[in-house]
């Protein structure tokens, strides 16, 4: 299976957005098909949302997700607004009491609450803002993978695709969570990481529209 290749223009979140997952611990975790509203929760300092959609309709799927304030239900405001598919990750850094609100049309989604620590928190700063620090680049060059460096493509699961290069040597790439749909993909887009300093790639994305993000990208002899 040959490669296709794209650049896309990243949504702008607060802090980073499709980053693999970072949390330290998971307080919170809801799941749907339709609108509705989460159980209050309590954060005790800064805290990840992770979020993944996805549809049997991505043309029409539609996504908005809604903080409100868990102690008074006052809407703080609307966090997140998709058309389509995807996933990804947003920080808060405000410690508190919270309810979550979807409204949501044709769409399967997921959404988890987990709480962060400092330095994590920090660090999802500095990649947000491209001011990543020595041990961050390399945590980051290790979720991509260069342009010219793979000739076809192979999915194992939904968990891991295996790019083939010359002579048996290529590379395995793990996606947490699972890229739901690449086992039966027959076509894929690799995605230009953002402010990359080469053409390199750190996602991937399906004909359906959904895009998933490298979790581990490991040199291996593959076959």
């Amino acid at each position: 299976m040959k490669r296709q290749t794209q650049s896309l223009v990243p949504a702008v979140f607060l802090a980073a957005c499709g980053l693999p997952a970072l949390a330290d611990s998971e307080i919170a975790a809801f799941g749907g098909e339709g609108s509705g509203r989460s159980e209050i929760f309590t954060t005790a300092g800064p805290w990840m949302l992770d979020w993944s959609l996805s549809s049997d309709f991505p043309t029409i799927a539609k996504f908005e997700l809604r903080l409100h304030d868990g102690s008074s239900g006052a809407l703080i405001g609307s966090v997140i607004e998709v058309e389509g598919t995807g996933q990804g990750s947003k920080l808060f850094a405000d410690a508190g009491e919270y309810q979550l609100a979807v409204v949501a049309s044709s769409v399967r989604w997921d959404v988890r609450v987990s709480e962060v620590d400092e330095e994590m928190a920090a660090r999802v700063v500095r990649e947000s803002e491209g001011r990543q620090a020595l041990a961050d680049r390399s945590a980051i060059v290790g979720r991509r993978v260069g342009e010219g460096t793979f000739e076809s493509w192979r999915p194992i699961d939904d968990s891991t695709l295996l790019l083939f290069g010359e002579d048996g040597n290529g590379f395995r790439i793990a996606f947490d969570p699972p890229c739901m749909g690449l086992t039966g993909a027959t076509a894929l887009s690799f995605v230009t990481a953002r402010g990359a300093s080469a053409e390199e790639y750190d996602s991937i994305l399906l004909d359906d529209g959904t895009r998933c993000y490298f979790g581990a990208v490991v040199p291996s002899i593959v076959r």
